[in-house]
């Protein structure tokens, strides 16, 4: 065992221990502490901090691991994580109060509160409303790179939308869309007289006494946070922060296990918390209705939720399934550095969090399949050690051929001279793209991200994106032409790629681009 992760494990067997002596209920299950430190320390975890409820109490708050890799500092209930998109839930809870209020309608078309906003599709640029935007029905494909890592205001995000083609017809099918709930989040904020931020902090942190949680990293004095981890070959390492500021409606809001318990509780109480009514029972029960029948693909998670889960549907902020013939709410979210997995059992009125502070990572999920199935008495399986198997197995498979990819590809040269490549390229979506040469190679520079460029074959070239980056390499292709001068660069991820044109220096990249 490294000296790292044997330093880790023992301070994960400490704090599950010192634990014992808090002032929370024993555990619901026996065995739980030590199945889930275990869990933990299997999965090379850093940290993470599980919250449990039932019947209106919070019944297991604990946390385990350690603030960050080769810290002492121990992770506990109270310690601060990135929830991701566990956020969306957060975002359209806002607006159905606002929908109770009268103050908005989950038919009313997006630009009745935004009267700026377009979008690229002629049909659902006219009809695209608060509840098509909640529902993740409005035909535009992800296009993350037009945020992340961009450098950019929520207003231009938004702007940035309308150049984004779409993937399927309005309404057609189930299409995540991050900047979509950014619109309809700036939307209710529009619709509140505030802000988005104080939207939430007002009518949702404050009176269900989430304290500790916020929407932002801006101006934070809590230093009980914990500290976003990626893994590259089995060897953690320290992300900073996940900027989330220009897409924050869908995925800013850091919290802990303890204010994570009172967001299950005030939903599992039909909006009301301490006797107080938040939001009528029926604006609510809008969130939790399914409103868009998501695809198997779309769904994820383990390998084996055809055998457990018959149906999986979209609410608002909610994905509404069955597991083992009971109804479940529940909701995922990732970070470049953190992973959460949050769900509900309402006919049992049972719920649960997970916090984790490594990105891309399937033990929250686990978890909460595990502690659903030892609340339901089912037999008892190691889902945890399930899901490492299977994960293990494809990181395997995938480093395998990154290896043989980097042996074919090293030592190649570039067929033409590197100061050919250097230029700025932009365009109206993913803005400015800076390609300069230094010390002998060229690096690519957008937005907050800068990496060199490694010449792969023809005329692409891999992108060593920094570790602030949620995905790994990324490959630019350069367009060429037949007289070898470079006219322009291929940008995005997966379908999502645009031609960004070579421009004068000094012409930007943002709005009338």
């Amino acid at each position: 065992m490294k000296a790292t992760t044997l330093h880790r494990a023992l301070v994960i067997a400490a704090t599950a221990l010192s634990h014992r002596a808090l002032a929370q209920p024993r555990e619901p299950y026996p065995g739980l502490d030590t199945y889930i430190a275990n869990a933990v320390q299997q999965w090379n975890i850093p940290g993470a901090a599980v919250a449990i409820v039932r019947n209106d109490s919070v019944i297991y708050a604990k946390g385990f691991g350690v603030l960050a890799e080769g810290s002492t500092a121990p992770v506990n209930e109270r310690t601060l994580f990135e929830i991701g998109s566990c956020s969306k839930s957060f975002t359209a809870t806002a607006i159905a109060m606002l929908v109770a209020e009268g103050k908005m309608r989950w038919d009313a078309r997006v630009s009745e509160y935004l009267p700026g906003f377009r979008l690229n599709d002629p049909v659902a640029n006219g009809a695209v409303t608060i509840r098509d935007a909640l529902a993740h029905r409005s035909g535009v494909p992800r296009g993350e790179l037009m945020w992340v890592g961009a450098g950019v205001s929520r207003e231009d995000v938004l702007y940035r939308l309308r150049f984004l083609k779409p993937e399927s017809p309005f309404r057609s099918q189930f299409s995540y869309q991050n900047v979509m709930y950014l619109a309809a989040g700036q939307a209710a904020g529009r619709a509140a007289g505030s802000s988005w931020d104080e939207l939430i902090r007002q009518r949702i942190l404050m009176p269900l006494g989430m304290t500790a949680s916020v929407t932002t990293y801006r101006g934070l004095t809590n230093t009980n946070i914990a500290t976003p981890h990626g893994v590259d070959h089995d060897t953690v390492f320290r992300r900073p922060p996940f900027n989330a500021e220009d897409i924050a409606p869908a995925g800013a809001i850091m919290s802990n296990a303890v204010d994570m318990a009172q967001w299950l509780r005030f939903q599992l109480n039909d909006g009301v918390v301490n006797g107080r009514r938040l939001v009528s029972s029926a604006a609510l029960r809008d969130t939790h209705m399914p409103q868009m029948l998501m695809s198997a693909g779309a769904r994820g998670g383990m390998s084996d939720t055809a055998v457990t889960t018959r149906f999986s549907t979209y609410g608002f902020g909610w994905i509404i399934e069955d597991y083992h013939r009971q109804l479940v709410w529940q909701h995922s979210g990732g970070t470049s550095g953190m992973t959460t997995a949050m769900g509900m059992l309402p006919e049992k009125r049972f719920g649960v969090v997970i916090l984790s502070s490594m990105g891309q990572g399937a033990l929250p999920e686990a978890l909460r399949r595990y502690i659903f199935d030892r609340e339901l008495g089912l037999p008892v399986r190691d889902v945890a050690a399930e899901a490492y198997t299977r994960t293990m197995a494809q990181r395997r498979r995938a480093d395998s051929l990154t290896a043989v990819q980097e042996t074919l590809h090293r030592g190649a040269v570039a067929p033409l001279p590197l100061s050919t490549y250097a230029g700025t390229f932009a365009d109206s979506l993913y803005g400015t793209v800076h390609v300069r040469v230094k010390d002998g190679r060229i690096e690519l520079e957008r937005g907050e991200w800068v990496g060199a460029l490694q010449f792969w074959s023809g005329t692409t070239f891999r992108w060593k994106v920094p570790p602030s980056a949620p995905t790994g390499p990324l490959f630019i292709k350069f367009d060429v032409s037949p007289a070898n001068e470079v006219t322009g660069v291929y940008f995005g991820l997966g379908a999502d790629v645009t031609l960004l044109g070579r421009v004068s220096v000094g012409r930007g990249g943002g709005r009338g681009t």
